[in-house]
């Protein structure tokens, strides 16, 4: 948080002082896990298990030209880290589940509207399930259903039905002989019954295929054996032949995972291995296109490890669209959402321009546009701020940025606040000084670690954020430097090292605004040493 501090007019006795709030720093959305949902508007809407102003996660929403808005974020109480995707209900709104927090801390079932109004509407109790890491399936009834990865009469899971209004029916106890742990949602067949998978269970102890009526009659279908595919984790996409399509994380020929088809009767073929080189662990479903051919995910490899995007025809020939580079998104967990436009849209845990995730756009044929990287705006702002020349207000966080490890940014006196640079180890790594001002008009500081030797470093960072390492300490000339940069009458810095030196116990040292550094001082336990603030 940032504040601005002024003196109450009036006081004769003891002037007081009175702090007005111009920018709270929060993370924005970040990771995003779950598929994006289209709503009426045109507008797609997911969620992200972290980030958010208590880090519990958001709902946001996103615009089809890249406009990013956070409408909801979790505060445990109301539910904590949301893993799957929403459902659009048939009264406009939105549903989901968060995978932890609410009255148990076991996961909740939640409504949210457009505007991002959020309601709780259930918070499981381990008897009734725990920990759903699924969405919701809307079925033909106006009712959800979803799945628990634990909880219910065994401890192995559950199938449940929800209402829109929140009354919750536990229809079925999983035992771990025949079925465990679902982890993905359901899917609605075309005869009205749900279909899903499990993560464990079955001949192998690798997961199953199941149905469920929606009154809780459940059959066991197909059973993996690891050979032909282990743990599914992502729902079953209904293909167009009437027949299941679905993926498996792990297992086949490589252990990378694989792509298979069940029909309603359970007989599971083998579509794909996944051989690293052409993706590798598909933790998502697949997306039925508008020719038929299905479209998925893989949450790593592919040309540079960062996961890919992929079409696989109802036959089992695949071919790779995109590889992700980390600037355009890494590792996707959630899969494609096909789009009103006949695009497909999607989200990246990782990568972009903060590192939290990328929202993206993607045409069948491979044409990849990235549409806004999700917002993690900087933490825990350590130090106090300093006025530039132009009066606006500059400092440093420990955390955040694009690299995790902390920024510079610039608030104006009326709070519009604007990220300048992010640390990325190189540069410096956990700046806990604040900012001196030099007569150049630049400004000037230390981080405590990182630099070309981990030790820290001092650098120059202008107005417009062009930040420059010019000196990085060597542990001989000094290490960690937690204080902030002094002023000199002759134009130089002066500043102080909490370690190394001669004899480690930290130094004094001047550095010129071109980098020369002269170590002034060593501490030697008996002169006294830097004490390290904790």
């Amino acid at each position: 948080m940032v504040f601005v501090a002024g003196f109450l007019s009036g006081k004769t006795t003891a002037q007081m002082l009175t702090a007005e709030v111009v920018y709270s720093f929060t993370n924005g959305p970040a990771n995003p896990g779950g598929n994006l949902v289209q709503g009426p508007g045109g507008n797609f809407y997911g969620t992200t298990r972290e980030g958010g102003s208590g880090g519990y996660g958001t709902v946001f929403k996103v615009t089809t030209n890249g406009v990013v808005t956070s409408l909801v974020s979790f505060t445990c109480a109301n539910g904590k880290n949301p893993e799957a995707g929403l459902a659009l209900g048939n009264d406009g709104n939105f549903y989901g589940t968060t995978s932890e927090g609410g009255s148990n801390g076991l996961g909740t079932v939640f409504k949210v509207t457009a505007e991002g109004l959020l309601s709780s509407l259930v918070s499981f109790i381990n008897v009734n399930g725990a920990y759903p890491y699924a969405g919701l399936t809307l079925g033909g009834d106006g009712n959800f259903y979803g799945t628990t990865s634990q909880g219910g009469s065994r401890g192995f899971g559950t199938v449940y039905k929800v209402t829109p209004n929140g009354l919750l029916t536990s229809i079925v106890s999983f035992t771990n002989a025949s079925d465990a742990y679902p982890y993905a949602g359901l899917t609605l067949g075309s005869d009205g019954n749900f279909y899903g998978t499990t993560y464990g269970g079955g001949s192998s102890g690798s997961g199953t295929v199941f149905r469920v009526t929606t009154n809780g009659v459940l059959s066991s279908l197909a059973s993996f054996s690891f050979a032909n595919g282990a743990h599914p984790w992502g729902p079953l996409t209904l293909g167009s032949d009437g027949d299941f399509y679905g993926t498996t994380p792990y297992g086949g020929s490589s252990g990378y995972g694989t792509v298979f088809k069940v029909t309603t009767n359970g007989l599971l073929t083998s579509l794909f291995f996944f051989n690293e080189s052409n993706g590798a662990h598909p933790f998502a479903g697949l997306t039925l296109g508008n020719d038929g051919n299905l479209y998925g995910t893989t949450s790593e490899s592919g040309d540079v490890g960062g996961g890919t995007v992929f079409t696989i025809t109802t036959n089992g020939l695949l071919s790779s669209l995109v590889s992700f580079d980390y600037a355009t998104g890494a590792n996707p967990r959630a899969g494609l959402t096909l789009g009103n436009d006949g695009n497909f849209y999607g989200a990246t845990r990782y990568g972009g321009s903060f590192h939290s995730g990328m929202i993206f756009q993607m045409t069948t044929n491979g044409l990849f546009t990235p549409l806004g990287s999700l917002d993690n705006n900087g933490a825990n702002p350590y130090a106090g701020l300093t006025v530039g020349n132009d009066g606006n207000l500059y400092g440093t966080t420990l955390e955040g940025g694009g690299f995790g490890n902390g920024m510079v940014f610039q608030v104006t006196t009326n709070g519009v606040w604007t990220s300048l640079a992010s640390f990325n180890s190189s540069n410096g790594v956990f700046a806990f000084a604040g900012l001196t001002l030099s007569s150049d008009g630049n400004l000037y500081g230390a981080t405590r670690d990182g630099g070309s030797f981990g030790y820290g470093n001092v650098f120059r960072v202008t107005t417009n954020g062009a930040l420059t390492s010019i000196v990085s300490f060597n542990f001989t000339n000094g290490a960690g430097p937690y204080a902030h940069l002094t002023p000199g009458s002759d134009g130089n810095f002066y500043g102080t090292t909490s370690g190394g030196g001669n004899s480690g116990a930290g130094t004094v040292f001047r550095v010129t605004t071109n980098g020369v550094l002269t170590s002034l001082v060593s501490f030697n336990i008996v002169n006294g040493h830097i004490r390290r603030r904790l």
